[in-house]
């Protein structure tokens, strides 16, 4: 009996946490108003768990195992928590608001379409989070993240079935980016990512550029340049050019097969395709190193840029993605001290990224990083992100984790032998986290490869 009360109030006291977590995103101007979706989401996922923990205890089918149960859900939780945190303090709190407005600024239209088209039930909006990996990633909704906890493992079959399924995407971007503003610009290119995922445009996309000369492997890497180039104008290729110049390549591995990401100046000819077919203005000088677009990459960029998406209520990509008009002038003011002027938040960020190129001496005494941070912060719509639909149950979300945590719960397993089940799920036959398949595309298990460059020759 005492051992059942114990339980009792431990689950009370994970429940009187997540309460209180959520008071902090209710009501006009609430610190995080605008995770109102996320949190809910995270939220759904760990009371199922605790109610199968409770539905355990009113069983009367014993406590054994369930104190570890309770650790594992805290586990889990610490992962979200550790987000929300930084955003209630003030050294990361703007840096971070303004990565996720970029993100949903990118996500929003698409989501809209989706929704209007019937193919989207209500999807949270990616949150941006700092990472130790030098290089920006982003963890698809539904894909495995037992690598991205704490260390220390989970201990029961419930947790781990917790962690197979991520609540909403996640993108990861290096922790020195939160003082280097103009590099938040690959957080548009992530966001085309899981725009990608989250409305199964993978088959469309390769359909797509079958009949160019790009790989079916560089098809996932190649749309997410496009939709960031598309909201970000020229400053996206600039600043990834710049990005990738400072990360390792990837190694060549021991097979001939294609890694993920193309070449740099491959990816560079089809951004600078999509800025001139977009109709944006381009710069005197291209960042190197190219000078322009191609044959072969206008091809790429038109076969991704002029039609519709049917899982997209036929939309094109630039009647969905803001449209950047940021150029030198834009930059220039930020350069002289007052405000860009411009109106959406990723024009903000490549006028920043502009300014920075232009000239880096007075880009930091200017403090044109925190300034641009406060300027899209200003343009900031009131009110949470993607709000559930009204009466809808469970947020409108899947419920279907409950009753897998309530079996698991039943079959709790020593430490030991979880833990040698996690590894194996986690690594699979080869060891590695992404395997490559026949058709040359890398299977996306818990996240993106980031924008890492690779040695090897484009088409």
């Amino acid at each position: 009996m005492t051992r059942s009360a114990e339980l009792e109030s431990l689950l009370d006291g994970l429940d009187d946490e997540l309460t209180a977590w959520r008071r902090l995103t209710c009501g006009a101007q609430a610190p995080l108003e605008k995770h109102q979706s996320q949190l809910r989401a995270v939220e759904a996922m760990l009371a199922e768990g605790v109610a199968s923990a409770r539905a355990e205890l009113a069983a009367g089918s014993g406590a054994a195992g369930l104190h570890v149960l309770v650790l594992d859900l805290h586990h889990v939780w610490d992962y979200f928590r550790s987000k929300f945190a930084l955003r209630r303090l003030d050294e990361y709190r703007g840096c971070l608001d303004a990565a996720d407005e970029l993100a949903w600024a990118c996500y929003k239209g698409p989501l809209e379409a989706a929704e209007g088209a019937g193919n989207a039930r209500h999807k949270e909006p990616p949150l941006v989070s700092f990472s130790r990996d030098p290089a920006p990633r982003a963890h698809r909704r539904g894909g495995q993240y037992r690598d991205l906890l704490p260390r220390g493992g989970m201990h029961t079959r419930a947790g781990v079935q917790l962690v197979r399924s991520l609540p909403f995407p996640v993108i990861d971007v290096p922790w020195y980016y939160g003082s280097h503003v103009p590099a938040m610009l690959t957080v548009a290119h992530e966001a085309g990512h899981h725009i990608e995922d989250d409305f199964g445009l993978t088959e469309t996309i390769a359909a797509r550029l079958a009949g160019t000369p790009l790989p079916e492997a560089w098809c996932g890497e190649v749309f997410a340049d496009v939709c960031a180039s598309v909201a970000c104008g020229v400053a996206y290729p600039a600043m990834l050019a710049d990005v990738l110049g400072a990360l390792e390549p990837e190694p060549a591995g021991e097979t001939q097969e294609l890694g993920p990401h193309p070449p740099l100046d491959t990816r560079l000819r089809i951004c600078c395709a999509v800025v001139e077919l977009t109709g944006q203005e381009p710069p005197k000088v291209w960042p190197a190193p190219v000078d322009g677009s191609d044959a072969a990459s206008t091809r790429v960029a038109r076969a991704l840029l002029d039609d519709g998406y049917p899982q997209l209520g036929s939309r094109r990509l630039p009647d969905l993605l803001p449209s950047a008009s940021a150029d030198r002038l834009h930059a220039g003011r930020l350069l002289a001290g007052i405000a860009s002027g411009l109106t959406r938040v990723p024009e903000v960020f490549a006028a920043a990224a502009l300014a920075f190129l232009t000239n880096p001496a007075e880009y930091r005494a200017r403090r044109v990083g925190a300034r641009a941070v406060a300027e899209a912060l200003a343009l900031r719509p009131e009110g949470p992100r993607a709000e559930a639909p009204s009466g809808a149950a469970n947020g409108g979300r899947d419920t279907s984790t409950g009753d897998h945590l309530l079996r698991a719960l039943r079959a709790v397993e020593p430490d030991d032998r979880t833990e040698r089940t996690e590894r194996t799920e986690r690594t699979g036959k080869t060891g590695k986290t992404g395997k490559t398949g026949k058709t040359g595309r890398t299977e996306r298990t818990e996240r993106r490869t980031g924008l890492r460059p690779t040695p090897r020759a484009g088409p």
